[in-house]
């Protein structure tokens, strides 16, 4: 009799570990985060300077470097800068699953007259971190 009590024992102890693997192997959670686009230079410390008029094309790409997008407008050119930031965090259960995802997108815009010189020019009010430095000059 002592033998099959023992038998039962370990079956149970076994199906019960088989469960408790189940059960582990059907839980999860993730974080994830990635950037996209071109470095986000105008958020820089010391913050460059750019000035109505006088500011030229070339002194923002050296201070930037080249922009994600050129736009030919009538009679005016525009650089557009973006950077993206995705942020994924999610929990999964084996009957419930819950994800939360966050898109930033930190964006400098900057209008040309045909002499190249600067007319205007725009930052995102969203920013984007930074956590290196801006490119040697």
């Amino acid at each position: 009799m002592r033998n099959g009590s023992n038998l039962r024992t370990t079956k149970k102890c076994l199906l019960l570990t088989a469960c408790g693997c189940w059960l582990a192997s059907g839980i999860g959670c993730a974080n994830r985060q990635s950037q996209m686009g071109v470095e986000n230079f105008w958020r820089a410390k010391p913050t460059p300077v750019f000035t109505v008029g006088s500011t030229t094309q070339s002194e923002v790409m050296k201070a930037l470097g080249p922009p994600s997008q050129v736009i030919a407008l009538q009679g005016q050119t525009l650089f557009y800068y973006l950077r993206e930031q995705q942020k994924l965090k999610s929990l999964s259960l084996i009957i419930y699953s819950h994800s939360r995802e966050r898109i930033m997108y930190d964006r400098a815009i900057f209008f040309f007259d045909r002499e190249g010189k600067l007319a205007d020019f725009a930052l995102s009010d969203e920013e984007i971190p930074r956590h290196d430095k801006p490119p040697q000059k």
